[in-house]
Parts: structure tokens; sequence; C-alpha cells
């Protein structure tokens, strides 16, 4: 593991300005899972390899989100070639949002990190050339996945903003109706979402019940699960950024 280089200093420094980590709480690695940079205690960061499978599915941009009620962890694509973990006990709806400006400020460091603290793999001029065209594919698959995401988010904070008070907003958000991205269903969501927190588990396998976020908190708890509507609303959120579920309507 590499000593913290200017870059993960500012990282840190920016990630503590919003409030996101303490002194500690921040992972680099590569797209193979490999950990460049870690202050992570080493239970999280066996947490995250459990993931590796999933990493190379995401794209620049998306996340997998370890989602707890008091602590979660969000790991996000940065780059062609990394991924940046951080630890939180933010909101994590708000935390994604932070990250995703970071990543764009530091858009062009993130490989060259990568490429300081890891020795380069000699290939022949086909491996060159067949990487080259599967990075080009892949940016523009990760691009044209960020574009839709934002325009989706763009048509529901146009949909509310400036028109509904304070309570009227947090009525509206109660009243979202969620469902799952096709081709994931209640019955295979659960082993292609990289899912693990028991109660967004629960709550995935209950999508096509047209069910709305209060609803939803509500049968939660009936569950067992001690969880406040920003809670559901938050993890959805989170969820629908890696195009895993999508907003479906809203209760009249």
């Amino acid at each position: 593991m590499s000593e913290d280089s200017d870059l993960v200093e500012r990282l840190k420094n920016d990630l503590r300005s919003f409030g996101a980590i303490g002194e500690s709480g921040l992972a680099l690695l590569t797209m193979k899972g490999d950990i460049l940079y870690s202050d992570l205690p080493s239970e999280v960061e066996e947490k995250l390899l459990l993931f590796k499978p999933s990493f190379p599915g995401l794209t620049i941009g998306s996340n997998i989100t370890l989602a707890a009620e008091k602590e979660s962890v969000i790991v996000l694509r940065t780059s062609q070639q990394m991924l940046m973990a951080v630890q939180t006990r933010q909101r994590v709806g708000f935390t994604l949002v932070m990250l995703s400006n970071l990543i764009k400020r530091y858009a062009d460091e993130f490989d060259r990190y990568v490429e300081t603290v890891t020795k380069p793999e000699v290939k022949v001029e086909a491996e060159v050339e067949e990487a080259a065209e599967e990075a080009v594919v892949e940016e523009f698959v990760a691009e044209e996945a960020v574009e839709t995401v934002e325009e989706e988010a763009a048509e529901v904070i146009e949909e509310v903003e400036g028109e509904l008070s304070e309570e009227e907003l947090v009525e509206y958000q109660k009243s979202l109706i969620y469902e799952l991205v096709p081709p994931l269903t209640p019955e295979n969501v659960l082993d292609k979402s990289g899912v693990w927190n028991r109660a967004a588990r629960l709550m995935l396998r209950n999508l096509d019940q047209d069910l709305t976020i209060d609803e939803l908190r509500e049968g939660l708890n009936n569950a067992g699960f001690d969880v406040s509507w920003q809670w559901v609303f938050e993890t959805l959120r989170a969820l629908e950024t890696r195009g895993i579920v999508r907003i479906k309507g809203k209760r009249e």
C-alpha cells in the first residue's frame, strides 16, 4: 500500500470539508480490486473485496452502496481504472451528489494516480488494440448511463422545484413509487444487485407491489427493521444511480 500522495490528501481534505469522513474513511482501488490506498478498517476492506466480481460492471459515476442504519460504505467508479470507497455516517444521497462533483473535478488525475502506483503490464500489440477498443466502448456506455440518470433526476427535480413548501416536498417524496429496472425481477434482483443490507434486500423483493416510500417504511418497520422513510428514500436514490431501480410514479 502506497503512502499518501498529493491526490489522496486533497481528496481527504475535500471529503472532510463536507463532512463525509473524519480522520479516516477513504480507500482507492483498481478495477480489479487491488487496494492502492486505504485507511479503512480491515473488516470493511474485506467486505469491499467480496464485491470484486461486480466492479467491472460499474460505469463511471455509478456505485455500490453498502448501506447500514448508522454508517454506509459507498464504492464509486471514478475513472476507467479506479474506484473510490468512502465510509461515511452522512446521508447517502447527499454524499453521492458531492462525490459526483469530486470525480468531475479530479477526472484527469485518477488514472494518472493508478499508473504511478502500479507497474505497467507488458502487452503485445494486438492486446493493446483490443484494450483500447474496449475502453472506447466502455466510456461511451458510461457517458450514456450518467446522462440518463442525470436527465431522469432533473425531470423529477424540475417537477417539484420552487413549487412546494418543505412540508409539501416531504409528502411528495413519501408518495413516490419505485420499481425494478428490467431485466431485474423480485426473483433475480438479490443475486444481481450486490446489495447485502437485510432491510434493503427485503425492500427490493417487494418493489413489484407499487408501494410508496412511506408504505415501504411501514412494511420494514412491521418486519422488525427500525428505519425511517428518509432511509428508504435515500437508499432507493442510491440504487437508482446504479441502474437497479427507477421512479415509476407517485401515489395521488
